[in-house]
């Protein structure tokens, strides 16, 4: 008989898609179109459970050997995927994309994601973000030049906070597709107990938004759910 599980969530983040969708989730995620064909031709990353043992036991990678043999579906640098998409491609908004549709629920009927600037005035990003994040739709967020993923958060609240309510200052848990940044290259977190350089945090504290030495620009919402939540909004 197979040992069981061993996993068990980190505790440490309020809302925790990766948890929830690759290990919670134990139906297929089937490929979206073509792109993970040469990353995965055997098909294992149809296996949500595989994915997170990828992260925990594959993310702390220090060579660029090591990163293009990687299979960790976000990975823009795997050998087999720039195969595919062709290496003089920046694809990592792109890829971003697919793996939220692929395992972490976006739905895709060709309406692009709803974007919208992190400083413009009077908009409360960080609320937005954590409210999808909570209905376990992740967002995808614009550095300039650059993406990642938002599928996480964790904030301070006050002493005297009501449940579920935030204070201005917190950190959104993000899928990198640059091993260690495309900024620093360097940028390894502690995710589950386990080093890895998939992943990367946001320090956000009211209007100013860090990551990896880039100030983030836009969070990109699935359509779908801001058409919804529109709706519920205005019944």
């Amino acid at each position: 008989m197979a040992d069981a599980c061993k996993h068990a969530p980190d505790l440490t983040w309020e809302t925790d898609l990766i948890w929830h969708y690759l290990h919670k989730t134990t139906t297929e995620a089937k490929p979206w179109k073509h792109y993970h064909n040469d990353m995965d031709p055997l098909g294992q990353l149809s296996n949500r459970h595989q994915v997170y043992e990828l992260l925990i036991n594959e993310g702390n990678l220090t060579t660029q050997k090591q990163v293009a043999e990687s299979k960790i579906p976000w990975n823009q640098n795997n050998a087999g995927f720039l195969k595919t998409v062709g290496t003089k491609t920046l694809y990592c908004g792109s890829l971003i994309k697919i793996v939220f549709i692929r395992y972490m629920n976006w739905n895709w009927g060709g309406a692009e994601p709803i974007s919208f600037d992190i400083g413009k005035k009077g908009f409360n990003a960080a609320s937005l973000v954590i409210e999808s994040l909570r209905d376990k739709k992740p967002v995808r967020v614009s550095l300039g030049g650059h993406y990642v993923g938002i599928v996480g958060h964790r904030c301070r609240r006050p002493l005297d906070a009501k449940e579920g309510a935030c204070s201005p200052q917190n950190e959104f848990l993000c899928l990198e597709p640059w091993a260690g940044g495309s900024a620093t290259g360097q940028n390894f977190i502690k995710y589950a107990g386990n080093e890895t350089c998939f992943l990367g945090i946001i320090q956000q504290d009211n209007s100013s938004w860090k990551y990896d030495k880039h100030t983030p620009q836009a969070v990109e919402f699935d359509a779908s759910w801001i058409a919804e939540r529109t709706k519920k909004r205005h019944s």
